[in-house]
């Protein structure tokens, strides 16, 4: 099995993708690249109805992180408008979700005794399976790193969770249930890492 952090590097050596921050002007295309990722790869772990209740209800942007500058956008070098993958960190108490998705707190953390989330990273098909979903969680990690968090947590899909923890996260013990309108439950896994000493790479 492929290192997830080896592949990212190599994508990142190449210099082919840069990443810019999020405005509200993305908000569409992030919503509908979101659909497309997770209706593309996660129907192995979501009901095509799961996928129905949850996105654009559980699953899709959060404009506050967007307003917050901690949501960024991973594009080829020559096409700015192309959004390969999606992601980013938050100092908020909001584990994850958009806009729409409850149980949303939006106070501060304390980086002294709380972890940052990492939140809503999604790859676009087109170009999964590339090192571009890890290259947009280390991205995501060190910004957290410059915002003075040396802990972090995620609220991962049941997609996510592998590579997640082959990247260093391990589960905390804690999943939510997040019911969607059309009644159906969504699971949700709280993943940890701890970066004081191994640094951002996992390593």
């Amino acid at each position: 099995m492929a290192n997830p952090i080896a592949s990212a590097k190599a994508q990142e050596a190449t210099e082919h993708f840069t990443f810019r921050n999020a405005t509200p002007s993305d908000i569409p295309s992030l919503s509908s690249m979101i659909s497309t990722s997770l209706r593309s790869l996660s129907q192995t772990h979501y009901t095509p109805s799961e996928l129905d209740g949850s996105i654009g209800f559980l699953f899709g942007p959060d404009t506050l992180l967007i307003h917050d500058q901690t949501y960024f956008i991973l594009h080829p070098v020559n096409s700015p408008s192309t959004i390969c993958a999606c992601g980013g960190w938050s100092f908020r108490r909001t584990l994850y979700g958009a806009d729409t998705a409850p149980g949303r707190v939006p106070e501060k953390r304390d980086p002294k005794v709380e972890r940052a989330s990492i939140r809503a990273i999604f790859t676009h098909p087109k170009w999964a399976r590339q090192g571009l979903g890890t290259m947009m969680m280390r991205y995501c990690e060190a910004r957290a790193r410059e915002g003075g968090f040396e802990r972090l947590e995620m609220g991962s899909t049941l997609t996510g969770v592998a590579l997640y923890e082959r990247c260093g996260y391990v589960r905390s013990g804690k999943e939510d249930v997040v019911v969607c309108p059309n009644g159906e439950g969504i699971r949700i896994v709280h993943m940890v890492k701890n970066v004081e000493t191994e640094g951002v790479d996992g390593v």
